[in-house]
């Protein structure tokens, strides 16, 4: 059927990106070229998941390569469903999607829900104030090596715990 909220949605697609729109039954792969309107089926394909499969937007979870992209995602779905569903959309870069999640659910792993999320130029910014707050010679200890050397065990999931029960990580970080 075709209602007022449908027609919103797709006036501007062609019969193919209708059809992905409207495919309900599993998963669907829309693999088309730059510039062939992939935003829009998938901005359309969310407004109607919402208004006319009944799906509440805080069940939709839409990953973008930018937070600009989602962004205009958002809002091009917000004239389309409302303001105030669009804002429950799950919808940004890995990154946000799993920072938003991580306030919400993060007590379940301890979390508080106003962490800070360091950026690498932070974060070797607190390792050299660290270093020069317990006199360690910055010449030895030398905050790019150390920030590098806490990723890698962060990378290989060794905790504190872990590294502090390994003498052989220890032994290797002395040298």
């Amino acid at each position: 059927g075709s209602c007022p909220t449908e027609a919103r949605a797709m006036k501007d697609l062609n019969p193919r990106q209708r059809e992905a729109v409207r495919h309900l039954d599993g998963p669907l792969l829309v693999l088309a070229g730059a510039g062939s309107g992939k935003t829009r089926v998938i901005t359309a394909k969310i407004a109607y998941l919402i208004e006319e499969a009944g799906i509440p937007a805080r069940h939709v979870t839409a990953v973008t390569f930018t937070n600009k992209a989602a962004r205009e995602m958002k809002k091009r779905i917000a004239t389309i469903v409302g303001e105030g569903e669009a804002k429950n959309l799950w919808m940004g870069t890995f990154h946000s999607i799993f920072a938003r999640l991580l306030r919400y659910e993060g007590d379940k792993l301890g979390f508080p829900s106003n962490f800070t999320i360091y950026d690498t130029q932070d974060s070797q910014r607190l390792i050299a104030s660290i270093i020069k707050e317990m006199g360690l010679d910055k010449d030895v200890y030398k905050y790019k090596q150390v920030f590098s050397r806490i990723s890698s065990y962060k990378n290989n999931l060794i905790t504190v715990k872990a590294y502090f029960n390994n003498p052989e990580l220890i032994e290797a970080d002395e040298m």
